[in-house]
């Protein structure tokens, strides 16, 4: 046997024999320090929420698809305001406009159907609703813009609180509350009804509104603690 091999044979057997005497001395593992095993959990607990809510955003999508419905460009004040405020965990919606996908208003007085069947200046209660679901397209295009400014996007809308609607009417008309579903039913339909189909909500009619828009929605919407 060669020096070398013998070096060898005598190592091997010194720590081999470490192993079976229970020898420290073999090896060391160092165990996990509480501050590193927090790390590993945060990690995780942050790894796992951002697939959900990835998973959370691309049913929200799916909806709108299936809907037939697009999120329009988030849109500007039109005075001395900001269109959200945030306070914790709370977001107010200021006032939002029945605007169309091509930037056009739905403009017009709601009234009973033999009276708007004989103007065009005035809406059936039918388009009230339509105009109502474009008020409410136009709510969650400004809750998207604030979130993805956040890092986030509509999958961290934890509840719609309440919705607001004003509703300008005939002094006939008394169907603010069907109008208000159209808002309340799109924002049910795409955020899911647990988030967004069981808030509150008031509807009252009016003489007039700015720009002589049918339906004026607002909205306070909570979101998800990021602790």
């Amino acid at each position: 046997m060669t020096p070398g091999s013998t070096s060898l044979f005598v190592v091997t057997v010194g720590f081999a024999s470490s192993l079976l005497l229970g020898s420290s001395s073999a090896f060391h593992i160092n165990p996990i320090s509480p501050s590193r095993q927090r790390r590993c959990s945060a990690y995780a607990s942050t790894s796992s929420s951002a697939e959900n809510q990835s998973q959370d955003m691309d049913n929200i999508n799916a909806r709108l698809t299936k809907l037939g419905l697009e999120l329009p460009p988030a849109g500007a004040p039109k005075a001395n305001y900001q269109l959200l405020h945030r306070d914790g965990d709370l977001l107010y919606l200021s006032g939002h406009l029945p605007m169309k996908a091509d930037g056009t208003l739905v403009v017009g007085a709601c009234a009973p159907k033999e009276i708007a069947d004989t103007s065009d200046s005035y809406l059936t209660t039918e388009q009230g609703y339509e105009a109502a679901q474009h008020c409410a397209l136009n709510l969650l295009s400004t809750l998207q813009s604030y979130l993805v400014s956040q890092g986030s996007d509509l999958s961290n809308v934890s509840k719609v609180v309440k919705l607001f609607g004003i509703v300008r009417s005939h002094s006939d008309f008394t169907e603010q509350h069907l109008v208000m579903n159209g808002a309340s039913d799109v924002i049910g339909e795409v955020l899911g009804k647990e988030v967004g189909g069981s808030h509150a909500r008031s509807a009252i009619g009016t003489n007039t509104l700015p720009l002589g828009i049918a339906v004026e929605v607002e909205m306070i919407a909570k979101i998800k603690s990021s602790d």
